[in-house]
């Protein structure tokens, strides 16, 4: 993203509309634009930037992006309990959980819902990211709320568009994407995280992260990763316990399955926050967990594409293909 981009969304964020000429002479061709959603400063400015960065049939990031290449595995998804535990440790997702979710009812309902926006971001067209990009900005504007566990030196009020929290939540959806690919899928080389990590940076503008607001590289990020699991910003609060023990039990027809859960989370926090969490890692755990991984790395290339990629990854890859045989 250069300066341009960086500004205008900040600019939206801020409240003021900035559009320019290109995007009001441009409002005719791009139905993003004439929806009510758009008039708001922040889909003002999304729309600029898709326009910059984004195919209208491969949207923002294509079938030979490494976004493609680990998001569309199956497998990858195990990481899902552990990108969860690691959003409510921070007690004001916890709290934003609790109040404007039914957990309780549905434990994995936010995890659905979170990889059906992210598929959307990820695999859809140039306008279905921006539509779930603008859908994802809608509902954080109405979560808000103050903390019902006080924490010392933490404001109690709580909005999901606050720039902290919005970080957090993107850094353990990417952190634990990392993880799980090459935990149960394949290694990647280091040039291959870098590339990784900077088509994120295209993600986090769509989550509505300033690129300013980002660490500039992989390594940065890792630090940034490692400095708030060690630091003082995630607390276990009471909410977030009992958040985590219903997402490990699961629903009932999903209890047979529960120590699978369990296991997956034993076995890829980050140790502070395992034990934080209070969950055991045990010899029987830990031999659990790596025949779990062994079996999974196994399988995984022998797997139909069924099977081993996820529904809206092949359905972009289809698309993808259509475009490509209509233009040879």
């Amino acid at each position: 993203m250069d300066g341009r981009d960086v500004r205008t969304v900040r600019r939206a964020r801020a409240g003021v509309a900035t559009t320019g000429k290109r995007a009001r002479s441009d409002a005719h061709r791009h139905p993003m634009i004439r929806s009510p959603q758009a008039r708001s400063p922040f889909a003002a400015a999304l729309d600029v930037f898709a326009r910059d960065h984004a195919d209208p049939v491969a949207g923002f990031f294509g079938p030979d992006s490494l976004t493609w290449r680990v998001n569309r595995e199956t497998a990858v998804y195990l990481g899902g309990m552990r990108a969860l535990l690691m959003q409510i440790a921070h007690p004001k997702v916890a709290q934003g959980v609790a109040d404007h979710s039914n957990f309780r009812d549905n434990p994995l309902g936010r995890l659905r819902r979170t990889f059906d926006t992210v598929h959307a971001m990820v695999f859809g067209t140039r306008d279905e990211a921006v539509a779930a990009a603008l859908r994802l900005h809608e509902v954080h504007a109405r979560v808000r709320g103050r903390l019902a566990d006080p924490i010392n030196g933490m404001t109690a009020e709580y909005h999901a568009n606050d720039p902290e929290l919005l970080l957090w939540v993107f850094a353990t959806l990417v952190d634990s994407s990392l993880l799980s690919y090459q935990t149960f899928v394949e290694p990647l080389r280091a040039p291959e995280e870098t590339a990784f990590y900077e088509e994120a940076r295209t993600f986090a503008t769509l989550c509505g992260i300033d690129a300013d607001e980002l660490p500039p590289d992989i390594a940065a990020f890792r630090a940034y990763v490692r400095q708030v699991v060690r630091g003082g910003e995630l607390v276990i609060t009471p909410t977030a316990r009992e958040i985590a023990e219903t997402l490990l039990k699961g629903p009932p027809p999903l209890y047979p399955f529960q120590p699978s859960n369990y296991v997956l989370a034993a076995g890829m926090l980050p140790v502070e926050l395992r034990e934080r969490f209070g969950i055991g890692w045990t010899l029987p755990v830990r031999a659990t967990y790596s025949i779990g991984v062994r079996v999974v790395r196994r399988l995984v290339p022998h797997m139909p594409d069924v099977l081993r990629q996820v529904p809206s990854s092949r359905r972009a890859a289809r698309r993808c293909e259509r475009v490509t045989s209509l233009a040879a």
